[in-house]
């Protein structure tokens, strides 16, 4: 009795991006060619004289609605904890508004890149290019 071998993907090859269900590399590509974004958000937080800024996981959108509606989440979130640093809370919070309520920073180019290199794309999508800027008084 023959047995053909498949070439089925594994539970390890599913992508956990935000906003979505875990999606197989394929199905990723698929709707980013029909016009899903993956999108970063920016925050931040501060504690006097040290600002800490930071960028979400990677969160996939289908429409500037959706992009727009959970810009806003960090937004408020870095109106609540960004402005109380010295020099730079208030002009990093400024700046993490202006982002969010743009659209995000987009971050698509960077994952397809990844899934056309063949490399692997992390679990959470954390690790792709995160950007975390602290600044001592």
């Amino acid at each position: 009795m023959q047995t053909a071998v498949r070439n089925v993907p594994s539970s390890s090859d599913l992508l956990k991006l935000r906003g979505t269900r875990p999606l197989f590399a394929e199905e990723l590509r698929t709707r980013i060619a029909a016009g899903a974004r993956c999108v970063r958000f920016e925050y931040c937080f501060s504690l006097l004289f040290v600002t800490v800024r930071r960028q979400s996981p990677v969160y996939l959108t289908g429409s500037w609605q959706v992009r727009y509606l959970r810009g806003l989440w960090f937004s408020l979130l870095a109106l609540a904890l960004g402005p109380w640093g010295v020099p730079w809370g208030i002009a990093w919070t400024l700046w993490s508004v202006w982002i969010n309520t743009t659209g995000g920073v987009d971050c698509t180019s960077e994952i397809v890149s990844v899934l056309e290199s063949g490399a692997r794309v992390p679990a959470n999508g954390n690790e792709i290019a995160p950007r975390t800027d602290v600044t001592p008084a």
